[in-house]
């Protein structure tokens, strides 16, 4: 984990948001604990256009750091937050992270932001939409936000 802080910084930098360092480092832990060839598991997400779209479909780690950082700056832009201590808009872009963009909006729209309640809400409506068991990890924010030292 600490081996890709140095590529965590570069990217935070490159795309803007060098305060979110550590939010970075723990939504990898959460992730995959900073193993894998896709650390950050981005390979499921917009901005990865090298590697199938395919869970851990990214097999080099500091691709998928770029991938990783440029989405998780999408959803802390879309989930308006304002420092690296906002945890309301740090929770709601950090569920975006997990289910996708869309939660974002839906949050908004139809509460106002993130919770917990609306969380499942939103995992067990993506599920039967999907015909799936389950969608993405409801309980994301407290999972990540256990490694996050703010």
């Amino acid at each position: 984990m600490q081996a890709y802080e140095p590529i965590i910084r570069q990217y935070a930098i490159q795309y803007g948001i060098p305060e979110y360092v550590e939010l970075i480092k723990a939504v990898m832990m959460q992730e995959s604990g900073g193993e894998g060839g896709d650390p950050m598991q981005a390979a499921e997400g917009s901005y990865n256009t090298r590697y199938p779209k395919t869970p851990n479909g990214i097999t080099d780690p500091e691709y998928s750091i770029q991938c990783g950082v440029q989405e998780l700056k999408n959803c802390l832009e879309h989930a308006n937050v304002q420092s690296p201590v906002d945890i309301e808009h740090i929770s709601l872009a950090l569920q975006g992270y997990n289910f996708g963009n869309g939660y974002i909006s839906w949050a908004i729209s139809h509460y106002g932001g993130y919770s917990a309640t609306n969380a499942q809400e939103f995992s067990n409506m993506q599920a039967r939409v999907h015909g799936w068991t389950s969608y993405g990890d409801p309980e994301y924010v407290p999972h990540v936000l256990r490694y996050y030292p703010f």
